[in-house]
C-alpha cells in the first residue's frame, strides 16, 4: 500500500512537471513556462461598490490634523457608497465622523503604587516599617523562614513518596 501511494506521487509530480519540461507545442517551445504561472488579477480585489472611493478617501483623508468626515449613502442602484464629500441634493446620508489623531483604545491614568522605596538594611529597624517601606529580602530571618519552608517541602515529599509506596506494595 504505502509503495502505491509513493507511486502515485512520483507520477503526479512527474505529471505536473511535463508541461514545463517535455511537452512541447508547435512552435517548438514548452507549453508552459514557470513565468507564465500568475495570481488572478482580482482574487484579492474586492467587488463591494464604492470601496475604491473609500479607499481613496482613507488616502487622502491621512492628513494628522483634526476630525475626518465620512459620508455614507446608498445610490440609485441600491449600491452602499462612501465618500468624503457629501452627495447631491436630496439623498439621504449619514455622516460619520473620526480624529486619526485619537487612541483607539483609551489610556488609564494610575498613580504610582509606590511613591517612596526605602530599603531596610538590618532587622533592627523593623519597627520603623511604615506603609510605604520595603523589607530587605535579604534579611537574616527571611532567609530562615525560606530554609524552614524549603525543609518542610522536602520531608512532605518525603511522605508522600512513602505513602505511594505503601499503596503499591513496594
Amino acid at each position: 500500500m504505502k509503495l502505491f501511494f509513493k507511486l502515485l506521487v512520483i507520477l503526479l509530480v512527474i505529471g505536473m512537471l511535463l508541461p514545463f519540461t517535455f511537452l512541447k507545442g508547435k512552435d517548438g517551445k514548452t507549453l508552459m513556462s514557470f513565468s507564465d504561472i500568475k495570481l488572478p488579477e482580482d482574487l484579492f480585489s474586492t467587488k463591494v461598490p464604492g470601496i475604491d472611493k473609500l479607499k481613496n478617501i482613507a488616502t487622502q483623508s491621512g492628513s494628522s490634523s483634526g476630525n475626518s468626515l465620512i459620508y455614507k449613502w446608498t445610490d440609485n442602484d441600491g449600491n452602499l457608497q462612501f465618500s468624503g464629500s457629501p452627495p447631491e441634493e436630496g439623498i439621504e446620508y449619514t455622516v460619520k465622523g473620526y480624529d486619526p489623531n485619537q487612541n483607539v483604545i483609551q489610556s488609564v491614568s494610575a498613580e504610582p503604587a509606590v511613591k517612596e522605596v526605602v530599603l531596610d538594611s538590618a532587622p533592627e529597624d523593623k519597627q520603623s516599617t511604615g506603609a510605604n517601606k520595603i523589607g530587605n529580602p535579604y534579611s537574616v530571618e527571611k532567609v530562615e523562614k525560606l530554609f524552614k519552608d524549603a525543609e518542610g517541602i522536602e520531608e512532605l515529599l518525603t511522605n508522600r513518596l512513602k505513602n505511594q509506596d505503601a499503596i503499591i506494595g513496594q
